[in-house]
């Protein structure tokens, strides 16, 4: 079996290291940066592959956002299956083609969210199906981590065109985690502010929706907390409350008797380090099981056709902040609004 991975920076090496030691594949790995190829994969070019027409049954895309949709699109034409890293496209019209080239050869094209699998999301989850707390009231998601200005001190990171702001790459899992347990968006108000000596888009963003269900949330996230403090899901019910948190959304709580008790079983300790060790948690190790395989379909519904409605909303809520004008992120300019 032959898997790349294209792109070894944070979520790069965290693919290397859940796969390096699997048995019967051979790993290669485009990355300019990387000056040398080391005993785990083989470093290799876009140019070889299509000099050499080598052929790869699984590629990891892990590039700057900016690149995800030219590197998806190479390794489907060349019949790899494709799972992308968060945020899967940019664009509107690169994720439809994405969707109609998968489609077309029958090949997965999956996004990494890897959230959906943590045990306290999942029996979030479930605890909304059962109606364990009764009608839901409210909502309230909140995401406070730390981005300096080095971070931000490249040639993509911050930038609408290739990579978008704190909603569309740290926010994204904390949005999915809020529309995939408690459904699509009738309407929304938003408000974003922007540190314009770190980055071109917004780092703080304060978004009222109402769902078509009728629930209310509010949701608030920012990069210009001093450290990464947590990400949090409080759910109020008329039967009670339910809140998931930590750096990653990895501890479940509920209350009972008046108190607030965290349930073990449901909860994960995925530390408080920036990148794999804490933000990305156990989740893609769960994808990768799913991922290299035969079957064609996820548990979690990580194909992109499942997925597209995510990037509609940002959309909307990107031509919102910016009414359509200066800061538009993609050409197509589609809203969810009414449609």
């Amino acid at each position: 079996m032959n898997i790349i991975i294209v792109g070894l920076g944070t979520a790069g090496k965290h693919y290397l290291n859940l796969i390096k030691n699997k048995k019967n594949i051979k790993i290669y790995v485009i990355d300019k940066s990387v000056l040398s190829t080391s005993k785990n994969y083989k470093q290799i070019t876009l140019k070889d592959i299509s000099e050499k027409k080598l052929h790869f049954d699984y590629a990891f895309i892990a590039s700057p956002s900016g690149s995800h949709f030219e590197h998806a699109m190479f390794f489907l034409k060349i019949g790899s299956n494709v799972l992308i890293e968060k945020p899967f496209v940019l664009r509107l019209d690169h994720a439809r083609k994405l969707i109609q080239i998968s489609s077309k050869k029958k090949l997965k094209c999956w996004t990494s969210l890897q959230n959906r699998y943590n045990l306290a999301t999942s029996k979030l989850k479930s605890e909304i199906k059962l109606k364990s707390i009764g009608k839901i009231n409210l909502v309230d998601c909140m995401m406070l981590w730390h981005r300096d200005k080095k971070y931000y001190f490249n040639n993509w990171r911050g930038k609408y065109s290739s990579d978008g702001g704190v909603l569309t790459n740290q926010a994204i899992h904390l949005l999915d985690t809020l529309i995939f347990n408690f459904g699509k968006i009738s309407n929304f108000d938003v408000y974003a502010d922007f540190n314009k000596n770190k980055l071109q888009a917004e780092d703080l963003i304060l978004i009222n929706f109402r769902h078509e269900n009728g629930i209310l949330s509010s949701f608030k996230a920012t990069t210009r907390a001093n450290k990464n403090y947590r990400s949090a899901i409080d759910v109020v019910g008329e039967k009670g409350r339910i809140i998931v948190k930590g750096i990653s959304l990895n501890t479940f709580s509920k209350f009972k008797k008046n108190k607030l008790v965290l349930e073990k079983k449901f909860s994960e300790d995925f530390g408080e380090n920036l990148g794999a060790a804490g933000g990305m948690g156990f989740g893609h190790k769960k994808i990768l099981k799913e991922f290299l395989t035969k079957d064609k379909k996820s548990s979690k519904k990580l194909e992109i056709r499942e997925n597209y409605y995510l990037l509609k909303v940002i959309h909307s809520i990107y031509n919102n902040i910016h009414k359509r004008k200066k800061f538009n992120l993609v050409k197509n300019r589609q809203s969810i609004l009414g449609v």
